[in-house]
């Protein structure tokens, strides 16, 4: 017979005790582990320079703030004439050869309160672009794009960087190198 005193849950209160004591000693070790993991995500987030274009849907109109819209990308000429650029032969545009011809946003980017000439767009498309026009024909604007974000990251959705962390580097890492 115990003479241990279970309580009226039936847990052992000597077991419990030496239980909770377990959990406080590694606490200051699982905390440590969580915040240099939420510390490195965010030193893959570098500080960006406001994209010229881009809408007030992050209030300071940088590419560093969501997981996918992380590239600043000239998609219009100018913010007075709104022409859509070129981005290949056939005088495709970015919305033609991303599929989003139908959500053309372009009056947004050379409109108040940010006028310029472009957007933060998804790193999937930025790869997308890539592989169909090559780094050459690609307008990525190195000083507004998470240059460190899009270098470690390796999908989105659902599409391989590969090609986009290569043309990044060659464009926006001095001496192609991180």
């Amino acid at each position: 017979v115990s003479t241990q005193s279970t309580g009226s849950s039936g847990i052992n209160a000597e077991y419990g005790q030496h239980y909770f004591k377990q959990i406080n000693l590694r606490m200051p070790k699982l905390l440590a582990a969580f915040t240099l993991s939420v510390l490195s995500v965010l030193s893959h987030s570098g500080d960006v320079a406001v994209c010229p274009g881009e809408g007030p849907r992050y209030g300071d109109y940088k590419c560093n703030h969501d997981r996918t819209h992380r590239v600043c990308a000239k998609l219009v000429d100018n913010p007075q004439d709104c022409n859509e650029l070129s981005w290949d032969n056939e005088g495709d545009s970015f919305w033609d050869i991303t599929g989003q011809q139908r959500w053309n946003w372009k009056d947004r980017i050379c409109n108040e309160p940010n006028p310029g000439d472009s957007w933060c767009i998804c790193m999937w498309a930025t790869a997308r672009l890539i592989e169909r026009v090559g780094c050459d024909n690609v307008h990525i604007n190195c000083a507004a794009t998470d240059v460190p974000y899009v270098l470690n990251s390796y999908t989105d959705g659902g599409v391989d960087l590969a090609s986009a962390k290569e043309c990044i580097r060659a464009k926006c890492v001095v001496g192609g190198q991180e």
